[in-house]
Formats: C-alpha cells, sequence, structure tokens
C-alpha cells in the first residue's frame, strides 16, 4: 500500500478527538497511527504503521479510510498530545487491570493483614509470658539461614557468567533493533553527559531508538537534553501528567512507543560500557526464546569519594558479582536491579510491563518473569552509575527498596496454592529468603548488640548444658563473619578496598534503620515514592 506523505505537518488543533475517541489509545500507538478528522465520504487518518495491512480499517466498518504519511515520532507525539488523560491512565493503571493478581495496587489481602498482627500480638504476648528466650533464637535462626542461603548461591556461582556458544550475530546487518529508555525527572544537572555518552554507544545508529522520558513540565531537564543537540535516534518524550511520578510510570509509556526487539532501561546518570548493547545480543541469540531478560552488572563511578560509597560499591559487587549469578544458574527467579536490565520486548509486553505503583519495580518484574516460565542471566559487562554520597540520600534511597521488597513478597504470595504452581518449591524459597528476607535481616540486625547484654539461658540437652543466648549470639555473628568474607572476596575481584568490608556491621546499622522505616512506609505510605537525587 502506497500512502502519500501529508502536505503540512498535522498538529494538534488539527485533530478531531471524537473522530478516533471509541479506539483505545494502546491500540494507536501500536500501530503509530492516528484517526484526525471525518472527510466528506470517509476518515483521515495519520500513520507511519511498517506493517502489512491497512490500520485501524476494523475500528471503521464501511467506511472509506484515507490515510497519510507522517514521521514516526511525529505521529506518537501527536497520539500522547491529544489523548494524555487517556494515556496517563494507561500508563499509571493499565496493568493493574489486566494484571490484578500481580498488581501492588490490588492492596494487601484481609489474611495477610491478619497473619502480620496475629505475628505482632504473639511477639508481645512471648515477651510478656518471660520467653524472650525464644524470640532470640528464633530471630537468629531466621537471620542466619538468610546470610546463609545468599553465601550458598555466591558459593555456587563463583563468578559464572554463562555465554554459551559464541553464535550471536556475526555482523550489524543481522542485530536486532533495540530500545534504549532513559526515565529521568529533575535530572539537570547529570542527564546532558548521560545523553552524550549514550550517543556514543556501539550499536548502529539506524537499529537503535534511545527515548529519553521527561515529565512536561520538567523544564530544566528538558532544556538540559536540548542543550546537548542529540543525534536523531536520541529523542525526547514528554510524558503526560498523572500520579504516581514514578519511574515504572515513565517506562510504561517508552514500552508503548518502543518498536526494538530488545529493550534496556538506563537511569539518568548511568555509564554503560558502550559494547554492552552488542554483547546482551549475542547473549539472546545463542539462546532460546525462553531466556527473557539479561541482567549487566553494577557499578558505582563515584565509589571512592567517601566511606559510605566505598561500603555500597563493596555490597554492590557481592550482589551482582556472585550472588545474582547464583541465582541465574539455578535458574531461580531473580530480583533484577532498577537499571541496565535487557528485555525480550515481546515479552515484557507478555508479562504487562511495570506497575506504576509498586516502588520496586525492578524487583517485581523479575519476580513476574520467572512465574511466567521465563529465565534471567547475568552480562559480562558493567553499567556505572552514581552512588548516594550522604546518608540522608541513602537512607531515602534504601527505605524505598526494603518498603518495596516486602511490597513485592505480599504481591506475590496473596495466594500461597498459586504462588507455589508459578515459582515452584525452589523458586519459593528464593521469593521468601531473598525478597522477604533481605528487610527482615536489616531489622534484626540490632539483635546482635542486644544478645552480647541478656543473661544466659542454659538448657540441658543429653546431660549437657548450653546456653541458648550465648548460641544464638554464636549463630549471628558467625554468620554475618562468613558473609564478611564472602563481601571481602567479591571486592577484593574488582580490586577495591576489600579490608573495608571489616566495617559490615556499623554498615548494616543503617540498613536497620532504613528497614524499620521502610515497614512503617508500607502501613502509612505504601506507594510513596522517595528520589534519589544525583549529580551532588
Amino acid at each position: 500500500m502506497t500512502i502519500p506523505q501529508a502536505p503540512r505537518p498535522i498538529v494538534g488543533d488539527d485533530v478531531d478527538v471524537a473522530c478516533g475517541s471509541h479506539i483505545p489509545v494502546e491500540t494507536l500507538l501500536d500501530c503509530d497511527s492516528l484517526p484526525v478528522r471525518r472527510t466528506e465520504d470517509g476518515v483521515l487518518v495519520l500513520t507511519a504503521y511498517q506493517g502489512s495491512g491497512e490500520p485501524l480499517r476494523g475500528w471503521f466498518p464501511g467506511e472509506r479510510v484515507e490515510y497519510r504519511q507522517a514521521d514516526r515520532s511525529a505521529v506518537q507525539e501527536l497520539i500522547t498530545s491529544v489523548r494524555a488523560a487517556e494515556t496517563a491512565d494507561a500508563m499509571a493503571n493499565g496493568f493493574t487491570r489486566r494484571h490484578p493478581d500481580f498488581a501492588a495496587a490490588s492492596g494487601i489481602r484481609a489474611w495477610q493483614k491478619a497473619a502480620g498482627c496475629a505475628v505482632a500480638l504473639a511477639i508481645v504476648a512471648a515477651l510478656l509470658a518471660g520467653y524472650g528466650v525464644v524470640l532470640v533464637c528464633a530471630a537468629a535462626v531466621l537471620f542466619s539461614g538468610s546470610l546463609l542461603f545468599r553465601v550458598l548461591l555466591a558459593a555456587l556461582c563463583g563468578g559464572w557468567v554463562d555465554h554459551g556458544a559464541d553464535t550471536g550475530p556475526a555482523d550489524d546487518g543481522e542485530l536486532p533493533d533495540y530500545t534504549v529508555l532513559v526515565p529521568a525527572y529533575q535530572e539537570a544537572r547529570v542527564i546532558g553527559d548521560t545523553v552524550r555518552w549514550l550517543a556514543t554507544l556501539d550499536y548502529p545508529a539506524e537499529k537503535l531508538e534511545i527515548l529519553v522520558l521527561l515529565e512536561r513540565r520538567d523544564e530544566a531537564t528538558i532544556r538540559a537534553v536540548r542543550a546537548v543537540d542529540p543525534p536523531p535516534h536520541i529523542r525526547i518524550v514528554l510524558l503526560p501528567p498523572g500520579k504516581p511520578q514514578t519511574k515504572p510510570r515513565s517506562c510504561n509509556l517508552g514500552l508503548m512507543l518502543a518498536r526494538g526487539e530488545l529493550l534496556v532501561i538506563f537511569d539518568a546518570e548511568d555509564r554503560p560500557e558502550r559494547d554492552q548493547l552488542r554483547k546482551v545480543a549475542r547473549q539472546f541469540a545463542d539462546r532460546g526464546d525462553g531466556l527473557a531478560c539479561v541482567q549487566a552488572r553494577l557499578n558505582y563511578y563515584n565509589r571512592d569519594r567517601n566511606w559510605l560509597t566505598r561500603m555500597f560499591s563493596q555490597e554492590y559487587a557481592f550482589w551482582f558479582d556472585l550472588m545474582l549469578g547464583g541465582l541465574a544458574r539455578l535458574r531461580l527467579p531473580v530480583p533484577l536491579g532498577g537499571t541496565s536490565n535487557h528485555l525480550r520486548t515481546r515479552v515484557l509486553r507478555e508479562v504487562g510491563g511495570w506497575d506504576a505503583w509498586n516502588v520496586t519495580e525492578d524487583a517485581d518484574l523479575g519476580m513476574r518473569i520467572a512465574a511466567h516460565g521465563y529465565t534471567t542471566e547475568i552480562a559480562d559487562s558493567t553499567t556505572w552509575e552514581e552512588c548516594p554520597a550522604r546518608v540522608p540520600g541513602w537512607i531515602k534511597q534504601r527505605t524505598r527498596w526494603l518498603k518495596g521488597y516486602l511490597l513485592t513478597l505480599l504481591v506475590h504470595t496473596r495466594n500461597p496454592r498459586a504462588a507455589l504452581r508459578r515459582f515452584g518449591a525452589s523458586g519459593m524459597v528464593s521469593l521468601l529468603v531473598l525478597v522477604g528476607g533481605t528487610p527482615l535481616i536489616a531489622m534484626l540486625w540490632p539483635l546482635l548488640f542486644v544478645v552480647g547484654f541478656l543473661p544466659a539461658a542454659p538448657v540441658r540437652l543429653d546431660g549437657v548444658s548450653v546456653d541458648l543466648v550465648g548460641v544464638a549470639a554464636v549463630a549471628m555473628w558467625g554468620s554475618t563473619a562468613v558473609m564478611t568474607l564472602c563481601i571481602m572476596a567479591a571486592a577484593r575481584r574488582r580490586g577495591r578496598g576489600w579490608a573495608l568490608a571489616v566495617f559490615i556491621p556499623v554498615y548494616w546499622l543503617l540498613h536497620a534503620y532504613a528497614g524499620w522505616r521502610g515497614l512503617v512506609q508500607l502501613i502509612r505510605a505504601p506507594y510513596a515514592w522517595e528520589k534519589t537525587t544525583h549529580g551532588t
């Protein structure tokens, strides 16, 4: 079908919104087409559609449809502007409507609230009845077990990255189309440098689209991007206003616009290795369709700024170089990092995209990928980002993460029987011990400093007197020591100040504060998003 070019650019004032109001905005974006107005004998449709057939014809039965060709970005911008309210609703609530069982906005089940209250009452009753030692022992088991599970994953990984056979695309012509999403809000200080960096990625420009997702009212960030004068394959996408104003909400619009077979998210301050997209494209090509996601490793370019950034960098070394590798090797659910997760666009749409109301949309997406039977692997490539260098910013970021892990756990265990079917026994262990255990061990950590002041609680076992409080202290400190050694090993692999890991007990006190703060927020403001400030 040959479609004539529009004689002049069509703008929002030219569009009769009522003409296509019966067509869902997702359908319009899917086929890059927009009904402009009714003509004497039919409908005029502006389109950038590249597939076979005539887009939207089925929505106008018995009418003549006349087409005008336009630039794809112009059509998409027209759709999102003239249908702004509907677009904003699809970004925020489309996932909840399509997948209510996986949606955070569906709320916490009554039985989960009752179970939480029952646990709290049981703890108070046990303390009043003088069974504090039993609680200490139970906490020691949970704490030590969760830490040792991480140690086991790290040992099974041993730095392993499975690349498969070297059968990926041999030249540029065989590479798949790639979409890069860069959600940014109030990032004028860093976004310009990031856009310059992304413009130098080692990937054919004709197969690459980079969408910088910006709020319409964030004028400073918009100006900072335009000041860089980005190349044509990097374009600004202005988001319609709406709640919640979160990163996953922005990414949902990016997914609706994406044309790439593969898709990746980079944060506003990220510096991915320039050949990362090529490496990951090869990794996807080496696998079957069962591979849905490849997570790049993360590190910090400001890691030497102060003690806090050095400790955070060591934590990331263990998490991304060892522990996630163990999960991937065992084909267990992987809680994704918030950036540099490369996905098959088809699968991402199949599992619903992102949940705009979940404050750890990355971990939630990793769980849903596993629940749908797909796998995640780790890439032999690093993305450099900026670590919060001040304690208040670190606390806000970690509060959101730990609150989000608790929320994700509650979402995926609403129906325990269905969850067991989706994840299997081993996947459920990963969900409970890793996603649920991460905030749990953070909140239990101060108990280590309390155990030493508790009186002995001797019991006789087979004629031998055993101090239960002492055993609990040894278990918690022992597992902490083993975990510290693993963090040291991971930091040493990266060639950075591994000896600083001896301060893990102090660093984890910050985790404890963030964990309890996250629990309070989960009760009072489960969907509140505390933004991380960059460029400080």
